[in-house]
């Protein structure tokens, strides 16, 4: 069922094919700014900021600061989000829906009624952030130049 969520997470990414950052980097840069060491106030672990609670619901590896561990624990959680709230209103979560859903979780977005003009403002600025990475057309990096002979 894990992979399933997750490969439906990525599906979605894709049809929303946006030219900017990874659903994933874009919540690591605005949750920690890409940190790996960062523990929140409310004792969020990793670059994604997950609660302890969540992580403990996908592994029982405390290597908080791996970044693979935590971008596979956040990929999986990510798909169950997104798949949540496709579930429970009949539509595919928009990139501010999706950061709604990080931060505030399902049972804070279903209380609003998944509606965006009633989140609160300290999320609703974030969420924008959010939207503006995924967005930006970020610069490509240039292929590396041939490399010539050793016997030049």
């Amino acid at each position: 069922m894990k992979h399933i969520i997750a490969l439906l997470a990525v599906s979605v990414s894709v049809l929303r094919g946006h030219a900017g950052m990874s659903d994933l980097d874009a919540i690591s840069m605005i949750e920690s700014g890409g940190n790996d060491r960062v523990v929140g106030s409310a004792g969020e672990v990793s670059r994604y900021q997950i609660m302890p609670n969540v992580w403990r619901a996908y592994t029982a590896s405390r290597e908080y600061q791996n970044a693979w561990v935590s971008r596979e624990i956040a990929r999986e959680h990510l798909g169950y989000l997104l798949a949540t709230f496709q579930h429970e209103t009949g539509r595919v979560a928009q990139d501010f829906d999706l950061y709604v859903l990080w931060n505030a979780g399902v049972p804070y977005y279903r209380r609003i009624g998944f509606r965006p003009d009633r989140v609160a403002i300290r999320i609703r600025n974030r969420a924008e952030r959010f939207v503006n990475l995924k967005r930006v057309d970020l610069p490509r990096r240039r292929a590396d130049p041939p490399r010539l002979a050793a016997n030049w």
